[in-house]
């Protein structure tokens, strides 16, 4: 490729030379001349970059972290009792690097009602049917619980000899304390400011509208990260750089982790959408988010977030709504009135690549 480049560029500086050869002096040739090369400079310079990627903040912290090493999991355990810890130190500092990467204040502390929030967490989990359960048994080694997280969720990966074998999650015990419904609901809100219009979403039927269902899909979505990292589906978090251009699941969707293929033409306010900030007006914006949202690749509105969250959103939904046949409807609502409605987008047709990748993974095929 990077021949191919470097031939085309030196055909445009000769003919740029020739024709400025015929027509000026001697001195023009020279400007004619450097502007080939400037030009042949500046392409292979951008080539580069975008093969290389973009630089990896939490690579110097996964690679000293003990959570990342394998030998910290010798004799892990089959049940699930055995693998949820309440929070410790190496899990502490763990977060506090990654809370100070992310520009979070937040501190970690233990949480305060563990035993009863482990007995929800194993409950959870042994609900997965396979092929999920034994795919998380596999690649779940440990979960820590604890408060003031800095959000609902984080997840962490494992590498021996450089191989990513397996990752964590941490849990705050005291945000996860919201039903299916109502937890994705404020999730989604957590976008826009206050307004009049408001989004509601249903992920669970009112008898299944519980506490462990939001934990579980909670879950199911930081698993996706980790699989994201076993199965080699985008670059290693290990790498100091990180480029998506030679991985399946994001060609033609995304150029790298934060900016996608469609931002200056179809989706342009995609790249202002962030959950838990409260920055954008859902009255005044809507119509350029949800039937945007609807015609594009992406499954949900996280998952059009960056790169990352497009895999671990669609692994979910495909989880979610194809496997295990749940509902996933969003609507936008003024008052009782319903504006706009719109399902989860995991059967799109442009999405039959990604949806075959995830049921290879879940199938070992």
């Amino acid at each position: 490729m990077q021949r191919k480049i470097l031939s085309f560029h030196a055909q445009v500086w000769k003919i740029w030379c020739f024709m400025f050869f015929e027509r000026y002096s001697h001195s023009k040739l020279k400007m004619c001349r450097l502007f080939g090369v400037f030009i042949l400079a500046f392409s292979f310079s951008n080539h580069c970059k975008a093969q290389k990627g973009d630089p990896n903040p939490y690579a110097d912290l996964f690679a000293h972290s003990s959570l990342s090493k394998m030998e910290n999991y010798v004799g892990l355990g089959s049940d699930w009792g055995s693998r949820i810890y309440n929070l410790d130190t190496p899990a502490k500092d763990y977060v506090l690097g990654l809370n100070k990467i992310d520009g979070f204040d937040e501190s970690p502390v233990e949480a305060r009602n563990f035993p009863s929030f482990k007995k929800e967490v194993i409950k959870t989990l042994e609900a997965e049917p396979e092929p999920i359960q034994s795919l998380l048994k596999d690649k779940l080694f440990r979960i820590y619980v604890c408060e003031d997280l800095g959000g609902s969720a984080i997840s962490g990966f494992i590498q021996e000899n450089g191989n990513t074998k397996g990752g964590f999650v941490l849990l705050d015990a005291k945000v996860l304390d919201r039903k299916a419904n109502e937890w994705i609901t404020y999730k989604e809100n957590s976008i826009y400011t206050k307004g009049r219009l408001a989004v509601n979403v249903r992920i669970e039927p009112d008898e299944a509208n519980t506490k462990n269902n939001a934990l579980r899909y909670i879950l199911l979505h930081e698993f996706g990260h980790i699989l994201s990292g076993t199965q080699k589906i985008g670059p290693s978090f290990f790498d100091a750089f990180r480029s998506y251009l030679r991985f399946p699941f994001f060609s033609g969707i995304w150029k790298s982790e934060k900016i996608a293929s469609m931002d200056t033409s179809f989706f342009p306010i995609r790249s202002k959408i962030h959950f838990y900030s409260g920055s954008v007006s859902l009255d005044e914006e809507w119509e350029k988010i949800y039937p945007v949202l609807e015609k594009s690749p992406f499954p949900t509105l996280y998952s059009a977030t960056n790169a990352d969250d497009f895999f671990a959103e669609s692994f979910v939904s495909y989880v979610h709504v194809i496997l295990e046949k749940r509902p996933w409807v969003l609507e936008i609502k003024d008052g009782e009135k319903v504006l706009y409605q719109m399902e989860n987008g995991i059967t799109k047709p442009s999405l039959e690549k990604q949806r075959e990748i995830i049921r290879k993974i879940l199938f070992k095929l």
